[in-house]
């Protein structure tokens, strides 16, 4: 009964992490888009029961960070007062939007803390896991299924789990937009095989594992629109899975044998980003969106290396844009939406979560990206075992997604893949020590 109510809480946590578009966001507002902020309160006490704190270096470096953001909002708040003569900012209270903004992180460090704890606490967590999270890769792929079949149909395929009753005519899963679903995909595309490997399962479960993550990826990627998605995989995961079949011997003659098919829908992924990008270059609303948004951030980032915080970003963020705008060259872009974000706070953001915090922290979020990123990137790329290519590969993508096309404050399911490699780093260095110590003892 333990073991089945273990692997339950994990199915329930992961399922609501991966759920995007909760109908309650149009009660609540855009922080009520994931069904895990009603959740928050329940996991902190469920935190706080416990006598003895477990807190990671990777917990105390989110920590850390929070508390900057927060001192530097603090110290905006007068000097955004003095420049613009009023706490309204385009008709935005700067100490209650700096507060909503607040929230975000500090629901995302409960959360990680919570699942951190799941796995910390008892034995066989990751077997729990694994059971929790094969069933889950096992409905999203039947979910996919019938999502594609409904794409050209006009009827809407599981509306009531969505915010809105519009027909939408990309793979969405779960979440609100289909540039969404790429980090839940390569989640539950990897981290199944590399569990199945890790906790050395039996051969059937293994191969099983294997069809459904085969399946996943080559149909979704069919039918995938999704710009950022294809670029990240040519990018980031088809060089490293090439990388991990020349390095493991049994795969190496399938390398070699499979090479034109390889390079077939590696051209064609290719030539499908290449029309669209080119087709959208100087018409796309989301182009012209986007690169304006990454040249206003990095504006106000050398003004302010140090970060202008939450409240100083609804200041700050939208001068830099009417100066970016008006530039000659930027001109020529379709800058409909970007435009729209000088007379609203409501959708103020880059859209990027790499860019979002280098206004609000600087440097100092610099320091927090390297150390809680990509140092673990560097970890798990230092072991020979080829098993690890399946952590690397959605940590490398979740992390290229951050910084080029998604924001993290609700993608919560990117935070448990945090949580979960940091208590596998953990795991492996407790691993370590013993060996070590053994060593030494004999």
């Amino acid at each position: 009964m333990k073991i089945k109510i273990k692997t339950l809480l994990f199915f329930v946590v992961l399922l609501l992490a991966l759920y995007q578009d909760f109908p309650l966001v149009n009660i609540f507002g855009e922080i009520a888009r994931s069904p895990i902020i009603f959740l928050t309160i329940p996991m902190l006490i469920y935190i706080l029961m416990h006598q003895k704190l477990i807190l990671s270096k990777y917990t105390r470096y989110f920590m850390y960070y929070i508390l900057y953001v927060l001192i530097i909002s603090l110290i905006f708040i007068p000097i955004v007062y003095y420049l613009n003569g009023s706490f309204l900012i385009i008709k935005e209270n700067i100490i209650l939007k700096a507060i909503k903004l607040f929230v975000y992180p500090l629901s995302i460090l409960i959360f990680y803390q919570f699942v951190y704890m799941l796995f910390s606490s008892g034995k066989n967590s990751f077997d729990y896991f694994f059971n929790a999270v094969f069933t889950l890769q096992v409905l999203l792929a039947v979910y996919l299924f019938f999502e594609v079949i409904f794409l050209k149909k006009e009827t809407i395929f599981a509306s009531f789990l969505h915010s809105d009753n519009l027909k939408y005519y990309r793979v969405r899963l779960l979440t609100l937009e289909e540039s969404w679903i790429g980090t839940v995909l390569t989640i539950f595309i990897f981290i199944p095989i590399f569990l199945a490997n890790y906790l050395k399962k039996p051969k059937k479960i293994k191969q099983k594992i294997y069809a459904f993550s085969t399946f996943i990826f080559l149909y979704y990627t069919f039918f995938s629109e999704s710009k950022g998605y294809l670029l990240l995989i040519i990018v980031s995961v088809l060089p490293m899975a090439i990388q991990y079949m020349y390095s493991h011997n049994k795969l190496r003659k399938v390398l070699f044998v499979g090479s034109p098919i390889i390079l077939i829908i590696a051209v064609f992924v290719v030539m499908i980003l290449q029309k669209t990008i080119d087709d959208q270059l100087h018409t796309s609303i989301t182009f012209g969106t986007r690169l304006t948004s990454y040249l206003a951030s990095l504006k106000v980032f050398i003004t302010h290396p140090f970060g202008v915080g939450w409240s100083g970003f609804i200041y700050y963020y939208p001068e830099a844009i009417r100066d970016i705008i008006n530039t000659s060259w930027v001109s020529t872009l379709n800058l409909q939406e970007i435009k729209g974000y000088l007379t609203t706070t409501k959708a103020l953001s880059t859209k990027t979560d790499f860019f979002d915090n280098l206004m609000y922290g600087g440097l100092g979020f610099i320091v927090f990206f390297y150390n809680f990123f990509i140092k673990r990137y560097f970890f798990f790329s230092k072991f020979r075992d080829t098993n690890f290519f399946f952590i690397k590969a959605p940590l490398l993508f979740c992390i290229l997604a951050g910084l080029i096309y998604i924001t993290f404050y609700i993608k919560y399911e990117v935070w448990f893949l945090m949580a979960f490699l940091d208590a596998l780093q953990s795991q492996i260095n407790n691993k370590i020590s013993k060996e070590n110590e053994n060593t030494y003892s004999s």
